[in-house]
């Protein structure tokens, strides 16, 4: 029986991932992400000291957006059984332009917490979190994040080298993700509909459609 590791989005929880159902005859685990050991720990080296997490020696990793990023890393170090994106990038070629024109700025490193935060009340919009539950979470996985966390993760993310579609991943993707705006290619899992958050918002259709690719794992 594979063990199903789940690796959140950028500094948040279990919570994200909570309303998802799999298959019964798999294990389900989440992830805790670890501190960054300095702002410019390198990917493969903070992904090196993650998978000590990952036990099971033929697991199956799930990662929702950022942890989608994540998943791709451990999946070059671990070579799991299948490995699966949400609301994600499959390669550094669907981040938009404008990510990179920031990260170029480097606004990522000055930029203070609190001016990023003061962004709180248009973040339900942005990320799609439309009951009142889910813009609770929203806003306290924003207020909790870890500084140090965010600023790395964020270099990470802006300097992601990854060129080429990882063999035999799968990625699922809303049609109306904001953050992340669709990146189409063949063989993308698309959600009509579907924006950054719908793991909350839609946690049905989407355990229904990782049933169907995990009903024979």
């Amino acid at each position: 029986m594979s063990t199903v590791y789940l690796i959140s989005g950028l500094g948040a929880d279990w919570r994200m991932l909570q309303f998802l159902k799999l298959p019964d005859h798999l294990e389900k685990h989440y992830v805790d992400w670890i501190a960054p050991e300095h702002v410019d720990e390198a990917l493969p080296d903070y992904v090196r000291r993650l998978k000590q997490e990952i036990t099971d020696p033929d697991p199956i990793l799930i990662g929702l957006s950022y942890g989608g990023v994540i998943a791709i890393e451990l999946a070059k170090v671990l070579q799991p059984r299948k490995t699966i994106i949400i609301s994600s990038l499959d390669t550094r070629h669907g981040l938009p332009w404008y990510y990179r024109a920031l990260g170029k700025m480097k606004l990522h490193h000055w930029v203070p917490l609190k001016v990023l935060q003061s962004a709180l009340p248009f973040a339900p919009w942005f990320f799609g979190a439309h009951s009142r539950y889910n813009k609770k979470l929203l806003k306290e996985v924003i207020l909790d994040i870890d500084e140090l966390f965010l600023r790395w993760s964020l270099g990470q993310l802006l300097d992601w080298q990854q060129e080429e579609v990882l063999p035999g991943l799968v990625h699922i993707h809303g049609t109306a993700d904001r953050v992340l705006p669709l990146y189409d290619r063949p063989g993308l899992i698309k959600v009509p509909g579907g924006e950054h958050l719908m793991v909350l918002q839609q946690p049905g259709e989407i355990s229904a459609i990782l049933k169907k690719i995990l009903e024979n794992e």
